[in-house]
């Protein structure tokens, strides 16, 4: 009982953290690609009933599972139409990854290594920045956590296999291919356990996977390329491996900052230890992290999953290392709660301003778009943010080029239009022909009479 008091008093002390998070999350309007996109989907899925044939702007969504999207379909359900609703799911699960990389220090090294690493984690920047939109990439990340640190539960106590099958099942239909990777470490976790208890945890979220895919690929022969080209990113064989290499490298110092040379220092280092803690960390980064180097197309925010076990793999081998050559744990705890605390608030100061404490802003897209929204005739938008558009109207919105400008009017037919008044009047387009309803800086949206 006393152990899990402190347990608790250590996660409630994490959750003091929350207004990083939380705080002024609805301060701007959603951007087109993912948040906005993500949300419109989610919103279609509370339209339909259906959670499993996702739609998006009238036609079928598959480049990813439901499950990240019935998330956001349930925020939006309790808590209204708003940007703020599209993001929670994400800051909650942001929230909560704090507790999970604690806990799973604290499982792979002790308390001390578990609070450190939750300290680091939410100083890294784009997991800040992310888990404040409205995006799948924390709810992944936490995922890979939950499943990481049951799956090691699971092997003191089977009792934990049915919360392990659960938490696998929902990774594999939280994004494309991706949760996958997780499949080499869980066999190193589970290495010599031939129950087929084990087997059946394993196999279980496996065949509900197989399951939706089947139902998918019935609805579209095309679905099976179609998932493997979006999971596999552009990997290609022929690919520059040095430059892919250089970029992902670069994409990682800027996500983690200050924590990028010791955590991947760490990461390649402490297998040397021949400690099975450290090898499935280790594991975990390099099988994750291996695809990327044949595509040219990872972006930035792919990697997020892999600052946990970066910033464990640091803090656990400077622990071990301590305690080879400083018997004394006070000295070691101020230590390492020293480098957690001030490289952690130093990372902290430099983004409060970036993206938490912001100024209120609402972009043309929402405004002009939930005016678009009264009217009842087909909205055309002269922008690349369709997706934006789609998710303030709630209409099936249709891009336009500026050769279909002139077109579009000719067929005299009654329609909405955002666009500019520069475009309309190099178009030649008689101002007669229609009537502004609304305007918002340079943008506009029109009707036509």
């Amino acid at each position: 009982m006393n152990i899990l008091r402190k347990d608790l008093l250590i996660i409630l002390l994490l959750t003091t953290l929350s207004p990083l998070f939380f705080y002024k999350l609805g301060q701007s309007s959603l951007v087109s690609f993912d948040e906005a996109w993500y949300g419109s989907i989610a919103k279609n899925i509370l339209k339909s009933g259906d959670p499993i044939n996702l739609i998006w702007n009238g036609q079928s969504y598959n480049d990813h599972p439901p499950i990240g999207f019935l998330f956001i379909a349930a925020s939006l359900n309790l808590f209204g139409d708003s940007a703020f609703s599209v993001r929670l799911p994400a800051a909650i699960l942001g929230l909560l990854s704090l507790s999970l990389v604690y806990l799973l220090g604290k499982e792979l090294f002790g308390r001390l290594v578990g609070f450190a690493s939750a300290l680091a984690l939410v100083s890294s920047y784009w997991f800040l920045f992310r888990a404040r939109s409205g995006n799948l990439d924390v709810p992944l990340t936490a995922f890979f956590l939950l499943t990481l640190l049951l799956a090691l539960y699971s092997v003191k106590n089977k009792r934990f296999l049915p919360l392990f099958s659960v938490s696998l099942a929902v990774l594999l239909l939280m994004k494309t291919l991706v949760p996958f990777t997780i499949f080499p470490t869980l066999f190193l976790i589970f290495w010599k356990r031939k129950d087929k208890d084990y087997i059946k945890a394993l196999v279980f979220p496996v065949l509900i996977f197989i399951g939706w895919f089947i139902f998918q690929f019935t609805q579209d022969p095309l679905f099976l390329n179609h998932y493997f080209l979006i999971g596999l990113a552009g990997v290609n064989m022929q690919s520059d491996y040095g430059n892919n290499l250089r970029l992902m490298k670069e994409y990682l110092h800027a996500g983690v900052g200050k924590w990028f040379w010791p955590t991947t220092l760490a990461i390649f280092i402490s297998p040397l230890l021949k400690e099975k803690r450290f090898i499935i960390l280790s594991s975990f980064f390099i099988i994750f992290f291996l695809p990327f180097i044949f595509s040219q197309k990872g972006h930035i925010w792919h990697l997020i999953p892999l600052y946990p076990v970066m910033i464990l793999s640091f803090f656990g081998l400077s622990y071990v290392l301590m305690k080879r050559y400083i018997r004394n744990q006070v000295i070691i705890g101020i230590m390492i709660l020293g480098i957690a605390f001030y490289f952690s608030f130093i990372q902290i100061s430099s983004i409060w301003y970036q993206f938490i404490e912001i100024p209120r802003y609402i972009s043309d897209e929402e405004i002009l778009s939930r005016e678009a929204k009264k009217y009842p005739f087909d909205y055309y938008v002269d922008s690349e943010s369709i997706a934006a558009a789609a998710f303030y109207s709630e209409k099936i919105v249709t891009r336009l080029r500026a050769k279909d400008l002139i077109p579009l009017f000719n067929t005299g037919k009654k329609f909405t239009l955002f666009t500019y008044q520069w475009r309309l009047d190099g178009a030649d387009i008689s101002k007669s022909s229609y009537q502004i309803i609304k305007k918002d800086r340079d943008k506009i949206l029109v009707i036509r009479r």
